[in-house]
């Protein structure tokens, strides 16, 4: 079966894309994305899949995939959505590896770091020795704002560059034959609904957009991005908000409306949906910060 080309939901405003992923299961299929991942796994165990190799992975542990790599973690005890305790807690970060190679390439202390980042071809795996200082790292980045992950990427990478007992998962890393795919459809939503977040946008408009009815396009984008389309719309709302809060300028009246809300307290609740907090709440951290 050839591996899924998979689209991560990263955000216009975002460099590194942070998931914190409380689940039933992994996602299934094998597949690969264009942006480098870390993942911590914080619950569950079963075999992980890198191009050609196989190997177990349990709670604590933590590996790398380098860009376009087919990879898949799929759980010991497969459970039913619903039927209980989530087998499947991870912290993964996701980011564009050459965009990084890119900054760092005329700064030779970091040489460490790109070498790293070519090694990731094969998928690797972090020894034990460095897991408990890594997961503390990986832990608070969540909770960092968009310069501090950054900053906490960088940090975090210098960090597995120094382990000397790194694992190797494949020997072949990416298959020769090209794992391209273009993704007009869904890169057509994600532009069209970052320029049009402030307006009303409805299902069936959306999936006209593809030339999709509304059931297929729904079926289509859960598929390739793991998030429904209302989530994603509601994020792409949400980060607007939280980039005009962070301005000082707007009142949360004004945020709500100029990011596609017509009701305060709808807003209210798909902002704390996101964030954690409520938009006071945001922007008094963010005062906290600044001083």
């Amino acid at each position: 079966m050839q591996p899924l080309h998979f689209k991560v939901p990263r955000l216009k405003e975002e460099t590194i894309r942070v998931e914190c992923w409380d689940l039933d299961n992994f996602f299934e299929p094998i597949h690969y994305h264009e942006e480098f991942q870390i993942s911590l796994i914080r619950e569950g165990e079963g075999s992980l899949f890198v191009a050609e190799s196989v190997i177990p992975f349990k709670k604590g542990e933590i590996y790398l995939f380098g860009k376009n790599l087919p990879h898949v973690f799929r759980n010991k005890n497969f459970a039913y959505a619903g039927s209980g305790h989530p087998k499947a807690k991870a912290v993964s970060v996701f980011f564009n590896q050459d965009v990084l190679k890119s900054s760092l390439s005329d700064i030779p202390e970091a040489y460490a770091i790109q070498r790293l980042i070519d090694f990731s071809v094969y998928g690797v795996k972090v020894s034990d020795s460095k897991q408990t200082e890594l997961s503390r790292k990986l832990a608070v980045l969540p909770e960092k704002n968009s310069f501090e992950r950054f900053l906490g990427l960088l940090d975090i990478l210098e960090c597995i560059s120094k382990d000397n007992n790194l694992h190797f998962i494949s020997s072949l890393g990416i298959p020769l034959h090209s794992v391209q795919e273009n993704l007009p459809k869904i890169n057509l939503v994600f532009d069209y609904v970052r320029k049009n977040f402030s307006e009303k946008i409805s299902l069936k408009q959306v999936a006209a957009l593809v030339n999709m009815s509304p059931t297929a396009f729904c079926r289509y984008f859960k598929y390739k991005s793991q998030k429904t389309f209302s989530r994603f719309l509601i994020e792409v709302r949400i980060a607007n908000a939280c980039r005009l809060l962070y301005q000082d300028d707007f009142n949360t009246s004004e945020c709500c409306y100029s990011s596609g809300y017509n009701n305060l307290s709808n807003f209210h609740k798909h902002f704390k949906s996101v964030t954690g907090m409520t938009p006071l709440e945001y922007r008094n951290n963010i005062l906290k910060q600044s001083n």
